[in-house]
């Protein structure tokens, strides 16, 4: 059975610590690849200002051109609107049928609220759970928390950590790219991406 790894998520832009987390989980859960999947519009950031779609998606797959096992897809920027977990992985599991499990690779802080996301139940019923850790939190914790959805939604859950603790956001990246913050931070920008937010004046102050 092919096991494919899920990865959403803004990427606004995408940098290196996404690209550490994907090639953990492809050692760590001994995936067969990677699909990135840009949000169209996420629950939690409705009121943010989201760069265009399609830039978001070109920086990603500039970002892993160089990776065979890795690829992007436009399901969620083309569906547009509000971009709920449950209804991607109805449409991937259609897509991909019974010969491939899903894994959704979501970070500590989001599996501290699955249990609250767009129903939760199709989620935990539809993909096998893959949490990146940062190393930094309580991973007593996040194991007793895991335990407690996997009680609940007889979810079946994973905990992995990065083998490069890259700890970098894309709003640390953005502030720099608008001069508010220390440009050093842009060293975790693959140099493609880097390319097209120059050419596009993306996040200039």
């Amino acid at each position: 059975m092919q096991k494919i790894g899920i990865l959403g998520g803004t990427f606004n832009p995408i940098h290196k610590g996404h690209l550490a987390i994907a090639h953990a989980a492809m050692r760590r859960l001994k995936l067969d690849a990677i699909v990135f999947m840009p949000a169209c519009i996420p629950p939690h950031k409705q009121d943010v200002h989201m760069t265009d779609g399609n830039l978001r998606a070109a920086m990603v797959e500039a970002a892993i051109e160089d990776e065979p096992s890795f690829s992007c897809s436009h399901l969620e920027l083309d569906k547009e609107g509000v971009s709920y977990t449950a209804d991607t992985l109805r449409i991937l599991t259609e897509k991909y049928g019974k010969d491939v499990r899903l894994y959704l690779l979501v970070g500590s802080d989001s599996l501290c609220y699955m249990d609250k996301w767009y129903e939760p139940e199709v989620i935990f019923q539809l993909a096998h759970i893959g949490v990146y850790c940062r190393g930094t939190e309580d991973f007593q914790f996040l194991k007793e928390y895991a335990s407690m959805l996997r009680s609940k939604f007889s979810a079946k859950i994973t905990l992995f950590k990065k083998d490069d603790q890259v700890d970098i956001s894309s709003t640390e990246i953005r502030n720099a790219l608008a001069g508010s913050q220390d440009k050093e931070v842009l060293k975790y920008l693959p140099d493609k991406v880097l390319a097209i937010i120059k050419k596009n004046k993306l996040y200039i102050g």
